[in-house]
């Protein structure tokens, strides 16, 4: 009985671990986009691709305020709920960055630029 139940929670373990994230960004599979949707506390897509340069369309769609932070460099932008607002990718260089909410660090996702 005590190995079923040392089995049970070393599989609980592990899937707990799988479905955290690290808090690397990683974008296996990034949408190509210059828009940024944020709705119910989450990002979406959550895994977006733009140039250098480019400008990112920010929609904040929640009552509350919410912050477009990328990790790494000078992109912080703050919205209000409700607002829209613009995140320029000027001079930041091409890699995959970390991106979070400053008030709800539970909101993240990955921005890759090339």
């Amino acid at each position: 009985m005590r190995h079923l139940f040392v089995a049970v929670a070393l599989i609980a373990a592990s899937v707990t671990v799988a479905g955290c994230s690290s808090g690397s960004a990683t974008c296996d599979a990034p949408t190509a986009t210059t828009t940024v949707d944020i709705q119910n506390s989450t990002f979406s897509p959550g895994c977006v691709s733009a140039a250098t340069g480019q400008t990112l369309t920010l929609h904040n769609a929640d009552d509350t305020a919410h912050t477009f932070t990328v990790k790494g460099t000078d992109v912080d932008v703050k919205l209000d709920g409700g607002q829209t607002g613009e995140a320029s990718l000027a001079g930041v260089a091409a890699g995959t960055y970390a991106v979070s909410c400053l008030y709800h660090p539970e909101m993240t996702e990955s921005l890759q630029v090339t």
